[in-house]
């Protein structure tokens, strides 16, 4: 008989657990999923970088971190006057600090995709909120970039962080399978079913959370 191999291994399961632990003993995380809606996101729609400082604004509130943040694009090339067909990947975002100055670049070419953009600039805004800690999180600095996308989750952007590498087509710093299974922990230890974030999530998003779910 042959049996399916589990969604994460246990190591990885093991990290992500105790990140959940480290979180909620360190911070306090919504007891709800962050959902692409009006009822979290107060900034209207537009494109240009007034609109995006008021959806940073928005992520900032939602993650509780209140200091100054400097926003500022990304210098890319316009997609129409790009050439090279070769290149699938780019940047989306930076954090950089100087001087005790948080910096976020993000890549204005993201304004016309929302769900890639929260996602970006959350991960950013997370930076500046574990900055001096990422010795203290399970897997320590070797693991910051992932550790960084796991408290996303952990801290309710988790359908952004599935479904914005589903729409990319890439995965980043974390693998999909693992998306699934933190953000099914989310669910989980919040007593939330699969229903609470679906309508927000692709097919392919929704069958791997459903195999996290099982496997919890």
């Amino acid at each position: 008989m042959f049996w399916s191999r589990p969604i994460v291994e246990e190591e990885t399961r093991r990290w992500i657990t105790n990140s959940f632990e480290w979180f909620e003993s360190n911070f306090q995380p919504p007891t709800q999923p962050i959902l692409p809606t009006k009822a979290f996101f107060k900034a209207p729609s537009g494109t240009d970088h007034k609109t995006a400082k008021l959806i940073l604004n928005d992520i900032k509130n939602l993650l509780n971190f209140n200091q100054h943040v400097e926003l500022q694009p990304l210098n890319i090339l316009p997609v129409e006057y790009r050439h090279s067909y070769q290149n699938t990947s780019e940047i989306a975002g930076t954090y950089q600090q100087v001087g005790g100055t948080h910096i976020i670049h993000y890549n204005p070419e993201h304004m016309h995709h929302p769900i890639q953009l929260i996602c970006t600039m959350a991960h950013e805004v997370m930076h500046a909120k574990l900055s001096g800690l990422e010795s203290q999180m399970p897997g320590g600095k070797e693991l910051h970039e992932l550790s960084t996308d796991l408290a996303c989750i952990i801290a309710g952007f988790g359908v952004f962080q599935m479904q914005s590498a589903d729409d990319a087509g890439w995965s980043g710093y974390m693998r999909q399978p693992t998306r699934a299974y933190a953000l099914a922990m989310f669910l989980n230890r919040r007593k939330l079913g699969i229903e609470s974030v679906s309508a927000y999530l692709s097919s392919r998003c929704q069958k791997l959370l459903i195999r996290a779910f099982k496997e919890l």
